[in-house]
């Protein structure tokens, strides 16, 4: 077995702009739409997609700087974005109900994740890819309703250089869900 050296936080990895994630901003632009997003949280270090969804939206976006396992949010937000987060999370469920606590009432959360693949196909920063039930089941759980839940396909053929490159190829999928308060 070969140990990989993780990071303190690493959900909190830096998010490089190429190719894979044009086609992620373009599908959450796709998802989100032209809405006015009012007072904006981004869940997760500042990083390029934050800019972008600026641009997008034509609004000033707040990043977190708390340990998401197990600090605490502050303020009222009218949107937040919470993408490619939860699965690097020890404690998924703390994070939401925290979000739970800064949404307001109308207020609307936009998250993505991976679709749960089995565990030797798991990214090795990753703590959970959940399944829709257990993703439903956890989104219920911290008092959220689901608006709507869309899954697309990402093709990284440039890492197609083994079998289990191969394998993420077939079974790699996103999941991105818009979610208000119960």
């Amino acid at each position: 077995m070969v140990l990989r050296k993780i990071e303190a936080n690493p959900y909190m990895h830096e998010v490089k702009q190429s190719d894979l994630q044009s086609r992620v901003n373009h599908a959450i632009e796709d998802f989100v739409g032209q809405r006015s997003c009012g007072r904006t949280l981004d869940i997760g270090k500042r990083n390029p997609l934050t800019g972008i969804l600026e641009k997008m939206f034509s609004v000033e976006i707040d990043s977190t700087t708390i340990d998401l396992d197990v600090g605490f949010l502050t303020g009222k937000y009218d949107t937040v974005f919470f993408f490619e987060v939860l699965e690097h999370l020890f404690n998924p469920l703390h994070c939401l109900l925290e979000i739970r606590k800064v949404l307001n009432p109308n207020g609307r959360v936009f998250l993505s994740t991976p679709k749960g693949k089995p565990y030797f196909l798991w990214y090795y920063r990753h703590f959970h890819e959940m399944h829709v039930q257990e993703l439903v089941n956890l989104i219920n759980r911290a008092g959220f309703q689901i608006v709507r839940m869309q899954y697309y396909r990402i093709f990284p053929v440039w890492k197609v250089n083994g079998f289990r490159p191969f394998l993420r190829l077939l079974l790699s999928r996103k999941c991105i869900l818009e979610l208000r308060l119960k």
